[in-house]
């Protein structure tokens, strides 16, 4: 493995790792120090869309506080499957896939479940299906467009083999 390959894997795990403590330091927290977090930027954002009731705002905080989850745990799947994919770049696809499907999934369903040792805290299942669905759509994300880079550098070999015939 060379300097600069060596480099990208050790901060793609870095920045993987980071993400995950993030999301890992918000899950702990209790729910009133949740609600403080970013309360002032879901009153700006309340006060711009002109919401008058508390059910508007807390439509709206819920609305900007799932939209953080996804697109948080969005990330942490792509991030995490590139740090996967880069890192064992020699492993058969199944397996990689295998890993870091289990990887992701683990740290979906933990952070939820974390939930239920803090005061004030609950578990919630639709957070934990919004957190696995959004690591599933960046595992995606990346498992396909490694499989289309994959398919394009055959096709390209193949073209350019049947070009020097």
């Amino acid at each position: 493995m060379g300097k600069k390959r060596g480099l990208l894997v050790f901060m793609l795990w870095v920045i993987f790792i980071v993400m995950v403590g993030g999301i890992v330091f918000v899950s702990v927290q209790n729910g009133e120090e949740s609600k403080e977090l970013g309360k002032q930027m879901i009153l700006q954002i309340a006060n711009a869309r002109n919401a008058s009731s508390e059910d508007d705002v807390a439509g709206i905080t819920y609305l900007i506080r799932q939209s953080a989850r996804a697109i948080a745990f969005l990330l942490v799947g792509m991030v995490g499957t590139l740090a996967v994919y880069v890192s064992f770049n020699k492993w058969n696809w199944f397996i990689k896939t295998g890993i870091t499907v289990c990887i992701l999934a683990f740290i979906a369903c933990f952070t939820e479940k974390l939930k239920i040792y803090i005061p004030s805290r609950h578990y919630s299942y639709e957070e934990m299906m919004i957190s696995l669905a959004a690591v599933a759509a960046g595992f995606l994300i990346v498992s396909l467009l490694t499989l289309l880079g994959k398919a394009l550098k055959g096709l390209s070999r193949l073209l350019t083999t049947s070009h020097s015939l």
